[in-house]
């Protein structure tokens, strides 16, 4: 089976545009040309990858696994490209890490050792909700994935380093501070102060809320949790918050604990990839470092063994 990368981009060209002179044009080639790069695609395969029909070029089934494969394909290349620039600009590595709100907040102590460890070694860091960095470790959109609670990993590897318990906060002397434990629907009829409205944290209490029936509301999006705490410390309102992040002001006596009564406020801290085999070097010493420093130990960061899901 023989075919030209630019036979796969002209195919994903007309697929896109539904018409072979406008993925033609797309292209910047003429439209006999895409014709023949698409019928050499065809005959390489095997197969008929469209259907002409009334409102355009329609994909065939075997064309809609061709485009899966093929965007997967050009991806990877493009990947490949912006690694191998990275080396010519004297980095040698660069990490895509795919992580939720609670996993992120709590990540800066290894991440500041492990980058101060490798100096060229580059960390890009995306906010997602939990099953949605699993899909990116899943698409190869994302090297690791750091997720959190009980979600479908879908046979990824998976590294448990820290446990963390999702709570409310509230003002001292707040009502919902009577109780020690409360269900959510009680808790969502108080007035509530969120993190970012696209942030993870917020997105994930918004559909908890919504199977309820009940939309949260929402006084303020701070934007960022200290600034969450800050405002429910001054009456503003109660918020859902990780409890790692809060412990101090709850020491303090500054903002008062409510545990959650759901299954999903337990939320054990997972490292997730495709597997051993598929990490770089520095990608093994990331997770060391992730799981060292979560564990307590400062002194050797190689990486752990690791097994799979």
């Amino acid at each position: 089976m023989r075919y030209e990368l630019t036979d796969l981009k002209v195919f994903l060209a007309i697929a896109a545009a539904r018409s072979l002179s406008g993925g033609a044009a797309d292209m910047h080639l003429t439209a006999p040309s895409a014709s023949y790069r698409l019928k050499n695609l065809e005959q390489a395969l095997g197969t008929a990858l469209f259907e002409r029909t009334s409102k355009g070029m329609q994909l065939t089934p075997a064309g809609l696994t061709v485009r899966r494969y093929a965007e997967a394909i050009l991806g990877n290349v493009e990947r490949l490209g912006a690694e191998m620039q990275r080396h010519t600009d004297g980095v040698v590595g660069h990490i895509r890490v795919f992580a939720n709100s609670s996993t992120l907040n709590g990540l800066a102590p290894a991440l500041s050792r492990f980058l101060a460890a490798y100096p060229n070694v580059n960390v890009e860091l995306e906010e997602h909700l939990s099953a949605t960095v699993v899909k990116a470790v899943q698409d190869d959109a994302a090297d690791i994935g750091l997720a959190a609670g009980d979600i479908d990993f879908g046979g990824l590897t998976v590294i448990p380093y820290a446990h963390d318990e999702l709570v409310f906060v509230t003002p001292p002397g707040h009502p919902l501070a009577e109780y020690p434990i409360v269900p959510l629907d009680m808790a969502l009829a108080h007035d509530l102060v969120g993190i970012g409205r696209k942030s993870s944290n917020f997105v994930f209490l918004e559909a908890m809320a919504h199977k309820l029936g009940v939309a949260p509301r929402v006084r303020v999006h701070a934007p960022s949790f200290a600034d969450v705490l800050a405002c429910v410390k001054e009456g503003v309102g109660i918020s859902l918050v990780p409890h790692s992040i809060a412990a101090a002001f709850i020491q303090s006596g500054q903002v008062q604990k409510v545990r959650v009564d759901e299954p999903w406020a337990q939320r054990q801290q997972c490292i997730v990839l495709k597997s051993p085999q598929s990490l770089l070097p520095h990608e093994q010493a990331f997770v060391g470092y992730v799981v060292k420093t979560n564990a307590g130990a400062l002194a050797d960061a190689a990486a752990p063994a690791i097994r799979g899901s």
